[in-house]
């Protein structure tokens, strides 16, 4: 007669109904997320280091601050300048 090791009270793990479902990907996109990021830094610190070759005028004219250059690859950052450019735009008029 088969032993059912799944609900047997003599093992120290638990049945395998009673654990909670492990996404069978999660590792592995973590690894290709941290993979894609570390791709892409050499290209944000080069675009970062040319907007702060720029002079202030310059930035001024792009809409951005040398308080921004750190800030440009933040999505919320994003958001945020795109919003004021559009309250800026919406202003013009008046």
């Amino acid at each position: 007669m088969p032993m059912n090791l799944a609900h047997s009270p003599d093992l120290p793990f638990q049945a395998a109904t009673d654990r909670q479902p492990v996404p069978t990907h999660a590792g592995l996109e973590r690894i290709i997320a941290a993979f894609t990021w570390l791709c892409g830094l050499p290209r944000r610190i080069a675009e970062r280091d040319q907007l702060a070759a720029l002079s202030d005028r310059e930035l001024a004219d792009i809409g951005l601050t040398r308080g921004d250059i750190g800030r440009i690859h933040d999505p919320d950052f994003a958001a945020d300048y795109a919003a004021s450019r559009a309250v800026r735009g919406s202003l013009r008029w008046m």
